[in-house]
């Protein structure tokens, strides 16, 4: 039976319960598709389709907390995520051509960019959200039984497929991210 997406943003989206939500390009003015994902563990309860709908359409803010939790990250080296931050940065600056970076990140000088400033050019790819299970580390012990949401950020994906990703518990308080490819 298929259900409506309680989203005011984009009504109108429907889903099976017990089957994934995949949704492509929802937002097409968009320099990369957006993607929308809840996993079919979810799909299941109502209320957690409802939590993820609700972060849809919140999700300028959600992006925006992220945004600031990355430049706190990469202001603090004592910070336990500096160094996977600064790695994926150090990744694209070091490893790809100039060109490329040029055009990647929209500059004629990309590598005089600071870490703040490659943090505001990283692009929102995708909003998801599942249960912390197979996504969090060992240290998040009572979240992998939880609904959590998933960020994924990149850079132009026609230069690049790495992707940090900043994960959200169910209040949307900030648990860790990481790098993936």
């Amino acid at each position: 039976m298929t259900k409506q997406i309680p989203s005011t943003k984009f009504p109108g989206l429907e889903y099976t319960s017990g089957d994934d939500i995949w949704l492509d390009n929802l937002k097409p003015d968009s320099k990369i598709p957006f993607y929308f994902h809840v996993s079919e563990k979810l799909t299941q309860n109502e209320a957690a389709v409802a939590r993820a709908a609700y972060a849809l359409d919140r999700m300028d803010e959600l992006v925006n907390k992220a945004r600031a939790h990355l430049k706190d990250i990469i202001q603090s080296k004592q910070d336990t995520d500096y160094t996977l931050l600064h790695d994926f940065f150090d990744f694209h600056l070091s490893e790809m051509d100039e060109e490329s970076l040029k055009e990647m990140l929209g500059t004629e000088q990309p590598k005089t960019l600071s870490e703040p400033e490659l943090v505001d050019l990283l692009m929102l790819k995708s909003l998801g959200s599942g249960l912390g299970e197979g996504w969090l580390g060992s240290s998040f012990a009572k979240e992998q039984q939880e609904q959590i949401f998933i960020i994924d950020f990149t850079f132009n994906p026609e230069f690049t497929d790495q992707l940090i990703v900043v994960y959200l518990d169910v209040n949307e308080n900030i648990l860790t991210i990481s790098h993936e490819s």
